[in-house]
Formats: C-alpha cells, structure tokens, sequence
C-alpha cells in the first residue's frame, strides 16, 4: 500500500471520543508511514477528524492486539478506545466476547454485552495514588489529586465546572514539571446529586476533548474512596455516562460505557495528502 491507496476504516465513539479504527493488515500495509497517516486523517477540518487511531490485530479466538495513536502521533492507552476496540474485534469475527486486550499497560480483559452490543465493560489495572499536587497558573492555585489510571491524571474538584479554565490554564497544568517530562491529562469535576461531572484536557489530543475512559477512572477513584462495587457514574461533557466500579480483586478497577459504530468507509487519499 502506498501513501496513494485507498483505506478501509470504521469510524467509532465511545462515551463522546471518536477513533478511527483500522485493522492490523491495513496498518501493516501504511507501515512506516502508518504515524504520518495518523496524525493527518485525525486532523479535524482538514481530514476525516477523531481523537486518535486504533488499529487491531487478532492473536486468537480470546485474544486480540490493540494499539492506540493519538492524533499527535505518540502511542498512549486509552480505556474508551479499549472499549470501542473490543467492539470492533467481536464485530469483525477477530475474536470472542469476553476477550483479551493486549494493551500498552499489559492485558486488559473486556466484556461484549447489551441489546445492540454496544457496551463494553474493561477490567483495569489498580490505580495508583500519587497525592495531592498544588499548581499555580493565571494568578491561581489549582489543588488536586495526580493519579495514575494506565496514564496519568491531575484531578482537580471545581464548585462551577462552567468555569474550569480549560483554555486559560489546563495547557500549562498539563506541562507543569511536577508532573514529570511526559506531563499529565488534566480532569476537572463538579459533584452534582448521584454522579460526578467531567471535563478533561487531554495530552496528545492538546485539547478538551468530549470524554476520556482512563480520566473517568481517575476521577472516580481520586472521589469516591474506597470504590464502591456496584460503581459511580462519571458524566462528561459528551453527556454520555460511563461507571466506574471497584472489581475486587488486587485493586482492580472496572469501566464500563458505550462503544458505538459510526460508519464503514473506504477514505480516499485526499484525506491526508494535504499540507507541506
């Protein structure tokens, strides 16, 4: 395949973030160009447009690869495109439900289920408490929790979420060095009656973006100690929920939520063959 051939992709969301989803045969086909075409097609506007790229690759009728791409290129875990990949693996024959997901944090089990199968429910590894940070910005303290849930989160709890200053300061909290060299994703709530409200900057994407499954699990857990088993709704700005749940054993954590297919396409080359 050359950087002049044609595409087949299924275009997904889960819970409000949106993926491009390929196989591993097609991925193997872009090759080395596979980063570039990822970067391109994710570009809202100019191409097609999502929050990153999957591309799965099944190992056996219980296992299936995942590999996921944010939309600057760097490879990252993402539980909503966990879910979407499960999803995706069960519709094309790849594998069973339930399954494996082979992921950048190691092996994540996932669950098929509901009327249309389009829930899935993921099995995730203990979360680790990092404490409490303070960072300043824009005249402000912003005080949370940094937490890692497969990826690294900065919790910080809002009385007005309308006024989380996702433009003015989530990029530089996002960088702050007390976060390391690879920073963090920045998630801001509001307590509200039986659930939580979200919003989240996410790195890679360097944007707010409509949802984020491993920020959900962060926040529950930076929230809601210890976890109750029978789970904690997280609504974010997609207005689609997701649960978060303890799993019991080891501190294992559950999240569950929508993976919903938006289309099949064959995307012409015009789609990423643009700009210098």
């Amino acid at each position: 395949m050359t950087m002049n051939s044609k595409v087949e992709m299924t275009a997904m969301s889960g819970a409000g973030n949106d993926f491009i989803v390929i196989s591993g045969a097609t991925a193997d086909k872009l090759g080395v160009r596979l980063v570039e075409w990822a970067r391109k097609v994710c570009r809202r506007g100019n191409s097609i447009g999502a929050d990153g790229v999957l591309v799965v690759r099944p190992i056996n009728r219980e296992r299936v690869k995942v590999d996921f791409l944010n939309p600057d290129g760097s490879s990252a875990f993402c539980g909503n495109g966990s879910r979407c990949a499960a999803r995706y693996a069960l519709r094309a024959g790849m594998a069973d439900s339930p399954m494996i997901l082979q992921t950048e944090i190691g092996e994540v089990p996932a669950v098929v289920f509901g009327e249309r199968g389009d829930q899935v429910r993921l099995t995730l590894p203990a979360a680790t408490d990092h404490g409490e940070r303070t960072i300043p910005c824009d005249g402000h303290e912003h005080r949370g929790r940094f937490v890692t849930a497969g990826i690294p989160h900065f919790v910080c709890e809002l009385d007005d979420l309308e006024l989380a200053p996702l433009e003015s300061c989530a990029p530089s909290i996002r960088r702050h060095p007390s976060f390391g060299p690879s920073g963090t994703n920045v998630n801001f709530v509001t307590r509200v009656d039986d659930h939580i409200q979200m919003r989240t900057f996410e790195r890679g994407v360097e944007a707010e973006t409509l949802c984020c499954g491993s920020g959900a699990v962060a926040v529950a857990f930076a929230l809601r100690q210890p976890l109750p088993r029978d789970g904690v709704r997280i609504v974010p700005a997609s207005g689609i929920g997701v649960d978060v749940g303890s799993a019991g054993q080891g501190g294992t954590i559950w999240l569950t939520g929508e993976a919903r297919v938006l289309y099949d396409a064959v995307v012409d080359p015009e789609a990423w063959l643009w700009g210098v």
